[in-house]
């Protein structure tokens, strides 16, 4: 009895050890032959779909449905929101394995988004099988036909020599090409390059700067608020209270949470810099913001809270709550006319006396 147990034994672990092994080998394989993959979803979507002329029996909504079926189609704009569902399960069966092979095949097809998400993807140190001369050589078209996001897509290919030979000079060109034609991200992404530098393009930080602000005045509101940030956490030399505060308030009015955050615990410090300009303490107008941010969790900085209303009258808290409720988020085209007049002492020692507009 007891050499059966031992022998039934072996030949289980035998058994594990060879669906390891195969496990091991063909795992990868397996795994790109996803049911919703695009060389599958055919076949899946015919299958899950032969009862939806009753909806209710239906695994799709109609959105959805028209989604896949363009897909299908070779509609490279619907295989790159298609390959977004599946990566993060919005909404479909989440299946990061077919999410990047219809990335990939947008990406291959010219999808400006598409070839910027592998990219982003690739920077953060994900493995992505992908044909990179092919997404840059059809990239290339439109570029030629002036498309501002091909522009943005392609070159970071050119500075970092990804899928065409290596100029930097070029990928430059091309990326200030698409600021110059009235894209913000691209005098964003044209801020980061000279901030942080890259393959033959040495950081290079007023020129950053330049380029961040022609985004913030352009309407990019991360611009905004990392040129509001930046301005009033700069050495105590370098800082500028006024524009910082400037920018910072507008990217606020335009529903940015970092920069309502960070405007609540300035207004809960206070601040100054070494130009003369101070900002007391506004327990009001730093709950108020507190409020605002807060409607995001990602924005509920208790630490900040905790700054505040501790330290608030009754009639204090009650002129926050009131102002919170007549409170509304801005757009640019109203942010950007807008005059709003600095906090008094603020403009102590300066002739500025407000933020202006920026038309």
């Amino acid at each position: 009895m007891m050499g059966n147990t031992t022998n039934a034994h072996k030949i289980h672990v035998a058994i594990f050890v060879l669906a390891t092994a195969l496990l091991v080998q063909f795992g990868p394989a397996l795994a790109a032959e996803s049911e919703y993959a695009p060389q599958n979803i055919r076949t899946t979507y015919d299958k899950e779909t032969k009862y939806c002329f009753f909806q209710s029996f239906c695994p799709y909504t109609p959105s959805q449905r028209k989604l896949i079926e363009r897909a299908i189609l070779n509609d490279r704009s619907a295989q790159y929101d298609l390959g977004v569902a599946f990566l993060t399960g919005d909404g479909l069966p989440q299946d990061k394995a077919a999410g990047m092979a219809w990335v990939v095949l947008a990406a291959e097809q010219g999808s400006p988004a598409a070839a910027r998400q592998i990219a982003r993807r690739r920077r953060n140190g994900e493995a992505i099988e992908v044909d990179e001369s092919k997404i840059a050589g059809a990239l290339k078209p439109q570029v030629e036909a002036g498309d501002l996001d091909s522009m943005r897509a392609l070159a970071p290919m050119i500075i970092a020599g990804r899928g065409v030979k290596q100029d930097a000079a070029q990928g430059i060109a091309l990326l200030s090409r698409a600021a110059e034609k009235g894209s913000a991200e691209a005098e964003k992404e044209l801020f980061e390059l000279y901030l942080n530098g890259a393959p033959h393009i040495p950081a290079n930080k007023p020129e950053a700067m330049k380029w961040l602000v022609m985004s913030a005045r352009h309407g990019d509101v991360d611009a905004m608020n990392n040129l509001g940030y930046m301005s009033m956490t700069a050495s105590m030399a370098d800082r500028d209270l006024v524009g910082g505060y400037c920018w910072l308030l507008r990217a606020a009015m335009m529903d940015n949470g970092q920069a309502q955050e960070k405007l609540a615990l300035t207004f809960a410090l206070g601040e100054k810099d070494g130009r003369g300009a101070t900002l007391a303490v506004d327990l009001i107008q730093a709950d108020l913001w507190m409020r605002v941010a807060a409607r995001s969790p990602y924005h509920d900085n208790s630490q900040i809270r905790s700054r505040i209303e501790p330290n608030m009258t009754t009639d204090q808290l009650n002129e926050a709550k009131r102002l919170f409720q007549a409170w509304r988020p801005l757009g640019f085209e109203e942010v950007k006319t807008l005059t709003v007049a600095l906090p008094s002492p603020m403009s102590s020692g300066s002739a500025i006396r407000n933020c202006a507009t920026f038309n």
